[in-house]
């Protein structure tokens, strides 16, 4: 699809969207009346074990270490686009988080000043141990998740900031990040930002790519303590699903105003692909799709060196397209700018995640943008995103049985704005995620997936009550592909992020799913990614 170059806001700020890989919630009955539970008794190793080596439970499910130093290091990616390593002293309950690559504005109002290469230091506490008061007057525990295990190995992050106190986090006490600890595997949510830009002055009172202030109280994140740094056992061929955000959206967006388009701010996007990673690093996607070359992918993956000169556990891929202004690297979607007249700095980032002898490729988008006095000597790449990659290799029922974790895209965006199509072939609908009133609800923001058969729920997991039920076709046309059809709303107070009849995609990479609703196409994708629990 032909991607019009505009001139596409600066801060590869926030993408909540995605959703990732939470190791905690556990079995729970599904039980709320509305809608009806897929299971009528709690999850045991009869229901809940898998088919295959990397999900089934042999005993009591322990979850996470009995204890985590800085000695170990988890290497992960955000739904903001952040590349980030993150460890732990849980005798001290502190955490260490070191934002690698980021395109996040350190304050809102400007983009060229991020959280690249800060660290930050802060503490946690457990869910159970975690209290807020609230308007009574009382003191509640509101995260506290429903087994001991879970609260041991879930950590509410409380403050964080630099050594120096040049960079704090803001972190709402009654809607903090959680991140879930498993055994290899970290996910939840990291601290988040607020982002707004006034955008780039072309003329008196003529401003280019705009950002409307949004607060993110946290992004998706998921991260690995052990990382394939040969391409050589990354290579092969993937169904691709993940979710992308522009922050200074796309001239297709629409609104009744504008039903012709106008650049609103925050266009979400799906990503689906079906696609060979070949060993030299470079990416070819099937035929028959709408895409002629990989849309998170840009020169070929390389392994990242770090600023002393070392190798690094993470591979990269550079921009290498050129539409006239300047070197851009691939977007999903249709209206952005991309301009990279003073330098771009935008790339991907490919965490290839080793868990139970499996690779988990995550790609994220690391956006760039950067401020200057005008078009020419600014740069504008700012799309930002996050996705998993999994083998093109049918799915059975009995490996998707039990119960996963992860967070979604809701906390990014829960509602979408559009007025409708700008063209109908090939469609191009593109909506704007204006809202910040769908963002604050833990128990849609992570969500505990139960699967059994060909049935499925989301559930709350600090009540373990079912939000909404899915119906799964393992027919698979294409290998790897399980089509997901929404037997009920999945709601944020008044917000709908999904109604009843929607369809979408679900993919597994060893111990790991992702699911993306309403993908390429429309305007308002929702997308989340969980690991296997028990």
């Amino acid at each position: 699809m032909a991607h019009i170059a505009r001139t596409h806001s600066a801060i590869a700020a926030s993408l909540g969207a995605l959703a990732f890989a939470l190791l905690s919630s556990g079995c729970g009955s599904g039980g709320s009346g509305d809608p009806a539970p897929i299971a009528n008794a709690p999850c045991t190793s009869n229901t809940c074990s898998g088919s295959g080596a990397t999900t089934v439970p042999s005993a009591p499910k322990i979850l996470c270490p009995a204890a985590l130093d800085y000695g170990t290091i988890f290497s992960g990616g955000s739904g903001s686009g952040e590349y980030i390593k993150v460890k732990f002293d849980t005798a001290k309950k502190q955490y260490q988080m070191t934002f690698v690559e980021s395109a996040v504005p350190t304050s809102a109002g400007q983009v060229n000043i991020t959280r690249a290469g800060l660290t930050i230091t802060g503490d946690f506490e457990r869910p159970d141990l975690y209290s807020v008061t609230n308007t009574q007057g009382v003191a509640t525990t509101p995260l506290k998740l429903p087994t001991a295990e879970q609260n041991r190995c879930a950590f509410v992050l409380k403050n964080g900031q630099t050594a120096d106190g040049g960079y704090k986090v803001a972190i709402d006490p009654s809607d903090p990040p959680v991140l879930f600890v498993g055994n290899g595997i970290v996910g939840g949510g990291i601290p988040g930002s607020t982002v707004q830009f006034d955008g780039i002055a072309l003329a008196p009172g003529v401003q280019l790519a705009v950002v409307p202030s949004k607060r993110f109280d946290y992004y998706p994140f998921v991260a690995f303590s052990k990382t394939v740094t040969d391409f050589s056992k990354v290579a092969g061929r993937y169904n691709e699903l993940g979710i992308h955000f522009t922050p200074s959206g796309g001239n297709f967006q629409t609104t009744t105003a504008f039903p012709l388009g106008v650049a609103l701010g925050w266009q979400v996007d799906g990503v689906q692909v079906s696609e060979t990673m070949v060993a030299d690093g470079s990416c070819a996607p099937d035929g028959g799709q709408s895409y002629t070359s990989c849309p998170t992918t840009g020169g070929n993956w390389t392994l990242r060196t770090n600023a002393d000169g070392t190798p690094d556990n993470v591979f990269t891929s550079g921009a290498n397209r050129n539409l006239g202004l300047g070197n851009i690297y691939p977007v999903v979607g249709a209206g952005e700018l991309q301009s990279g007249l003073a330098g771009n700095q935008a790339h991907g980032v490919m965490i290839a995640g080793e868990l139970d002898g499996q690779v988990i490729p995550i790609v994220i988008r690391v956006g760039y943008a950067h401020s200057g006095t005008g078009l020419l000597d600014s740069s504008v790449d700012d799309q930002l995103g996050i996705s998993l990659l999994a083998p093109v290799r049918k799915i059975d029922a009995s490996s998707l049985s039990g119960a996963f974790i992860g967070a979604n895209s809701v906390t990014a965006c829960g509602l979408v704005g559009a007025y409708g199509p700008m063209s109908a072939s090939p469609p191009i609908d593109e909506g704007a995620c204006l809202d910040d009133t769908t963002t604050k609800n833990a128990g849609v923001n992570y969500t505990s997936t139960l699967f059994q058969d060909a049935n499925a729920a989301f559930l709350d997991p600090f009540t373990s009550k079912a939000a909404t039920n899915f119906t799964l076709d393992f027919t698979q046309t294409q290998p790897g592909l399980v089509k997901v059809i929404a037997q009920n709303d999945f709601a944020s107070g008044t917000a709908t992020v999904f109604k009843r009849g929607d369809s979408g995609y679900l993919i597994k990479a060893g111990s790991v799913f992702a699911l993306l609703m309403n993908g390429t196409g429309l305007p308002n994708p929702f997308f989340t990614i969980g690991a296997f629990v028990q």
